[in-house]
């Protein structure tokens, strides 16, 4: 299986890089990655040292559907995971959305109702029909992406795995559930 993990974003509400930033003693990029073995890695943004295909969304800055068409050329498998690099929690429920996967997608929901497209997995076949349906992939939602797939949408009793970090507050959060939530 291979994974893209989307990193490089522009983190204005963070206000700094968040795959820098640290949980306990590594990188939250580092973080995600430990939660990611066994699977060939596509990075969307900056090269970092770490072993992984390195791609980057044209224009820079574009959004993570242009960070997706990017990246799923390199694919080369029938099942694709996608995840934030500020959701360093969600490669944890991997195994659960593999044995949730029926149609397109299976996507994990949050507390609110919401499908988190940013921590899924895909049949890389039917993602790339998504993708084909845009003429221009720059600054598209990841909504209007997944609106030509069929989800199955999979409930998470422990939704700390979909903690969203976005605020230096959030990275306080993460620093606590690092220690409750195995690596």
């Amino acid at each position: 299986m291979t994974s893209i993990i989307l990193t490089g974003g522009t983190s204005r509400r963070f206000g700094s890089d968040k795959s820098a930033a640290m949980i306990g003693n590594i990188t939250l990029l580092e973080f995600l990655i430990a939660n990611l073995r066994d699977t060939d890695l596509i990075i969307v943004g900056p090269e970092t040292g770490m072993k992984a295909r390195y791609v980057r969304e044209k224009p820079i800055h574009s959004g993570p559907v242009a960070g997706i068409h990017a990246a799923i050329d390199f694919v080369d498998n029938d099942y694709v995971s996608i995840f934030a690099t500020d959701m360093p929690f969600s490669p944890i429920l991997l195994p659960q959305l593999r044995n949730e996967l029926k149609d397109d997608a299976a996507l994990p929901v949050d507390r609110e109702g919401f499908i988190q497209p940013l921590a899924g997995y895909y049949r890389t076949k039917a993602l790339i029909s998504a993708l084909s349906q845009f003429d221009t992939h720059d600054n598209r939602s990841m909504k209007s992406l997944i609106a030509h797939l069929v989800i199955n949408p999979v409930e998470i009793i422990n939704q700390e795995y979909l903690l969203d970090i976005d605020t230096p507050q959030e990275l306080e959060v993460a620093q606590l559930l690092r220690y409750r939530i195995p690596l």
